[in-house]
């Protein structure tokens, strides 16, 4: 057994020891000198909530024989796949040429190949168990392994087996069901042990459960018109590595029926998606606390869609006058305004395609605690219609809009987030940044909030903005960490803009934003720190900035990446009343702290 098998399996045992409802960690061996579970299974997972830690699912997402990934061979059907016929014929099995139909609890072990053939599980109340040990199944119009009725079924690849599974053509009705998978299960279905699977889908998915679709270990390589994996209730991975190519989406989980299912839990394994949609997609919550994900969606930020409009004159594409030139006679905004006094909107985007090709998306919260993340999405990377918490993990992000967007609130409470290429890079109604590492490249808004407030607690940020660099609709406060600010070099934004009806607060912390001075706001005069604001008259060339007090001592050393003609800075060594020298491509200016 793994070590990530070894680590849920403790996590597992210690949150049912917990709990008088459920049934110890305990089972038989098999033949092999495995553990495996008892025939009850132990199963809590049904009504997790939310939890003050900020966590919506649980360790109890898997039963004790979700993740014993073995099997009893005492008492197990053996059954071999063959074109010259099937054999393995028992009580509880029905074999009509080249399809077999499982009707009682068991277990099953296969091997062989069956170049157009499927298996069937019509056992209604029962678990059952397939075993595959190198199995190649053709299925050329309907589900390789089809699930008709069970309480639930058990796929289970056995040590150092290879199996492979495919559809090659339109899928063709043979019942009520709309079957349109390789795998297709009406009911809860696992897929456990630590053999490979291979799926080949030409017209349809590749693993389809109408209920809870787990996946505790193994090796994947599925290839799929549709979805890779999919699953109505949730999709729950604890571990395995997986290869997967979607013309749809990656990982999908969506049930219209019920808001509180439609969830994806990720525990931890090896991940790499390539999607023409989403790379992961659920109706409800996203949670992943560790693995590696490697998701390119959309084809990429170079096949980016994406069309941005202007939100103030001289915004991407806007074309800002000079020296302060109204547009066509029209009254420019005040410093700081809207045009029209409108809030900022959240998302100014388009997308021609008409198709989804976000990296990671939640239609509920998503909670993102652990993991390596390396994304290159035509849209969003991550993104939320409700909120998003971080609060660990390493992210490398690319996109062709933002790299990570909460239609509500953002928080990061720590991680290190690297956005390499966007439009912009943190938005959020709300965002609240608690600790964390941060670099951010953006082609408008560093971070950007569209409503509410953004509050800068800790960590250390660094933004290399085309636009705003922090862009608050509402109230701004930086109340620690360091913050760094490569803004705009055109007067149409600033390094850092708030709402015109807000004000912006420095209460801790070290700021240094260098930008234009067109737009350049003040903070308030209820801040707690003292902040320096120096409009240069002339831009500046890219290099050092330098700030020195009355003795020569360096309080801030800072290499600015672009030319400017304003600077900000305020840290906890700057004074009321005292001089300084602020030297800028070598200039000087004397500056007094008011």
């Amino acid at each position: 057994m793994s070590y990530r098998r070894k680590k849920l399996l403790a996590l597992f045992c210690a949150t049912a020891l917990s709990m008088t409802a459920v049934a110890g960690c305990t089972g038989t061996k098999s033949s092999t000198g495995n553990v495996v579970s008892s025939e009850t299974e132990t199963n809590a997972e049904e009504t997790s909530a939310q939890s003050e830690a900020g966590t919506f699912l649980s360790a109890d997402m898997f039963t004790e024989r979700d993740l014993a990934g073995t099997y009893e061979e005492s008492g197990a059907v053996y059954v071999t796949l063959s074109d010259d016929g099937i054999t393995g014929e028992t009580d509880g099995v029905a074999i009509n040429g080249q399809t077999m139909t499982i009707t009682a609890e068991g277990t099953y072990i296969f091997s062989g190949t069956l170049s157009e053939g499927q298996i069937v599980v019509d056992a209604d109340n029962a678990k059952v168990q397939i075993v595959f040990d190198n199995v190649d199944i053709t299925c050329a119009s309907s589900a390789a392994v089809y699930v008709k009725s069970a309480e639930k079924v058990f796929v289970t690849l056995a040590e150092g087996s290879q199996n492979t599974l495919r559809n090659t053509d339109e899928y063709v009705a043979i019942d009520d069901n709309n079957i349109d998978a390789v795998i297709f299960a009406k009911s809860d279905l696992t897929l456990n042990g630590t053999g490979s699977l291979t799926i080949i889908s030409a017209e349809g998915h590749g693993i389809v459960s109408k209920d809870d679709l787990k996946i505790i270990g193994g090796t994947y390589d599925i290839t799929a018109a549709g979805h890779a994996l999919s699953g109505k209730d949730s999709v729950r991975i604890a571990d395995g590595t997986f290869i997967l190519t979607a013309e749809k989406d990656g990982i999908h989980a969506e049930n219209a029926d019920d808001e509180e299912k439609g969830y994806i839990y990720i525990a931890d394994g090896d991940f790499t998606i390539t999607s023409d949609g989403d790379g992961m997609d659920a109706s409800n919550i996203v949670q992943i606390e560790d693995g590696t994900l490697d998701i390119t969606a959309g084809g990429g930020v170079a096949n980016s869609l994406k069309t941005h409009e202007p939100d103030v004159p001289g915004g991407p594409g806007g074309g800002m006058p000079q020296n302060g030139e109204k547009p066509d006679g029209e009254s420019m905004p005040q410093m700081g305004e809207k045009p029209d006094g409108e809030n900022m909107p959240q998302d100014t985007t388009t997308d021609e395609s008409g198709t989804s090709t976000k990296g990671i998306k939640a239609g509920g919260s998503m909670y993102l605690n652990g993991g390596t993340y390396q994304i290159d999405s035509a849209d969003d990377s991550i993104h939320s219609n409700a909120n998003i918490t971080i609060a660990d993990g390493t992210y490398t992000l690319a996109t062709g809009d933002d790299g990570v967007h909460a239609d509500d609130a953002l928080i990061v409470n720590g991680g290190t987030i690297t956005v390499t290429e966007s439009y912009e890079g943190l938005e959020g109604l709300t965002v609240t940044i608690n600790d964390g590492t941060i670099d951010i490249t953006a082609s408008d808004d560093g971070i950007n909030t569209a409503g509410e407030k953004m509050e800068l607690n800790g960590g250390y940020i660094h933004i290399l903005a085309g636009g705003d660099g922090l862009d608050s609709n509402g109230d701004l406060t930086i109340n620690g960490g360091e913050i760094y600010i490569d803004g705009p070099s055109d007067n149409g934004n600033s390094a850092i803009d708030y709402g015109d009806r807000s004000s912006a607060y420095v209460n801790g912390g070290t700021l240094v934003a260098i930008g234009s001075s067109g737009m350049a706001e003040v903070m308030s005069d209820s801040s707690k720190q003292k902040v320096l604001m120096v409009k240069l008259g002339e831009q500046m060339e890219a290099g050092n900035v330098v700030l020195t007090d009355s003795e020569g001592n360096v309080i801030v050393s800072y290499t600015a990446l672009k030319t400017y003609d304003c600077v900000i800075i305020s840290t906890a060594e700057v004074e009321s009343g005292a001089t300084y020298t602020l030297t800028t491509s070598g200039t000087t200016t004397e500056v007094t702290a008011e």
